[in-house]
This record gives C-alpha cells, sequence and structure tokens, in this order.
C-alpha cells in the first residue's frame, strides 16, 4: 500500500483481498410484477426470462450464455432491493457451483 503523501493510481491503495465472489461486478436484475425478469446491464443487454419461475429462467440462460454461476445477481423491483444471489443458487445449483 502507498503512504498517504505519495501520488498512486485510483484504487492502488485498496488492498486486493476481498474474496473471489467479488472479483466481478454483479449482474442487475429488474423484476416487473412476479412473471418477468430483465437484465439492466450493458454486457447481459437483452438477456430476459418470463413465467412462474423467472428468475430460475433467467439464471438458466445466464449459464447457458457462458455467465459463471458464482457470478451475483442483484434484484430490483419497483426501484427497491428486492435480494441478491449468485446465478447458481437462482439456477437451483447446490452452492452455487
Amino acid at each position: 500500500m502507498s503512504p498517504p503523501d505519495v501520488a498512486c493510481a485510483e484504487g492502488d491503495d485498496i488492498e486486493d483481498d476481498l474474496p473471489d465472489v467479488f472479483s466481478e461486478r454483479p449482474l442487475r436484475a429488474i423484476l416487473f410484477g412476479t412473471d418477468f425478469v430483465a437484465l439492466d446491464d450493458a454486457e447481459a443487454m437483452g438477456i430476459s426470462a418470463s413465467g412462474p419461475n423467472c428468475v430460475k429462467t433467467l439464471a438458466e440462460a445466464l449459464l447457458r450464455a457462458g455467465f459463471s454461476s458464482d457470478r451475483q445477481l442483484v434484484l430490483f423491483r419497483g426501484g427497491e432491493h428486492a435480494g441478491r444471489l449468485s446465478v447458481g443458487e437462482a439456477a437451483g445449483i447446490e452452492g452455487g457451483r
């Protein structure tokens, strides 16, 4: 870590000891009612799902598209935080793997 009086690049003064689960930015999923979810993320734009278990269907689509089962989904409904889970958990894979 750099001493406080020495210039450094943004972020270089933050220790990199976070768990691997936080190594990738989470995907933002917007829930519409109870039967539709869409990703509001440039990396996964256009991926959505509908039906009675739409979050699971969305997670399965993400896995097919090559996203890691450990990647986090942050769920929002009506602008309010509704939950957070991994793609693997949402798809029903034990422990997110």
